[in-house]
């Protein structure tokens, strides 16, 4: 089943398909549902969950529609006076450029290696977003270290790991990404709760992290067979079990 689901997503009109459904949906979301607020809650959600599903395949899509996502919520996130969070998405935004970029070259590979400049390239990028969130969040007077500062940090700094495993195509990401969900479902809910904008944001994490748990599977298997059967190499601690 799930072979068959990567050769559909592997085409180019289901590629198109999901270009025309996204637009469609936004233009109706704009137009009768909540104008700009459903675009960008919405619409960052379900972009989302596209990037998830090209993501279990391994599909540049992923990192196209990760932008697509974290361009809206950026605008969300400013507009709706969470600023730290807007920046994750900028963070995630640039990152994602590079991870398209490291996926194009590198192919035959999954995991790490400081022999290649693009990987240290990558872990230097990295490592600047996770050093710079620290910095960001370490001081911020009257909400640092309160309940709701260690659920939007551990939301922060989860997804910058789990971008970054993404990039080395390392199978924990999706463990990464789970963690961050979690995070992210009781943030989103607190928000929710305050301005119905996050309705959005918060019910489309059910929707991504189910792709989060199909996607796991299918790369553990995807690994296994590819590895029998010679396409790739492990590096960096990128193992099978």
């Amino acid at each position: 089943m799930l072979h068959k689901l990567e050769r559909m997503t592997a085409t180019w009109q289901f590629h198109v398909s999901m270009i025309v459904l996204f637009v469609l949906m936004q233009t109706v979301g704009y137009f009768y549902l909540g104008g700009m607020s459903f675009v960008q809650g919405w619409g960052g959600g379900i972009a989302a969950s596209i990037a998830t599903w090209f993501l279990m395949f391994k599909s540049q899509g992923y990192w196209a529609w990760m932008v697509v996502n974290a361009g809206l919520w950026t605008y969300l996130f400013f507009h709706t006076g969470v600023p730290m969070l807007a920046y994750l998405q900028v963070s995630i935004m640039i990152f994602s450029f590079y991870g398209m970029i490291q996926w194009a070259l590198v192919k035959s590979r999954f995991g790490f290696t400081p022999k290649v400049s693009t990987d240290l390239f990558g872990a230097v990028l990295a490592s600047s977003l996770f050093v710079y969130s620290v910095y960001a969040y370490w001081g911020m007077p009257g909400y640092t270290g309160t309940t709701w500062w260690y659920i939007e940090f551990g939301s922060v700094i989860t997804s910058v790991m789990a971008i970054t495993m993404d990039a080395f195509k390392y199978k924990t990401n999706w463990i990464a990404w789970s963690t961050s969900n979690v995070f992210s479902f009781f943030l989103f809910l607190h928000l929710y709760m305050h301005d119905s904008t996050y309705a959005g944001p918060f019910w489309t994490i059910f929707l991504y992290q189910t792709i989060n748990c199909v996607g796991f599977v299918q790369w553990v298997r995807d690994e296994k067979r590819l590895v029998a059967e010679g396409e790739v190499e492990l590096v960096g601690g990128a193992q099978y079990a």
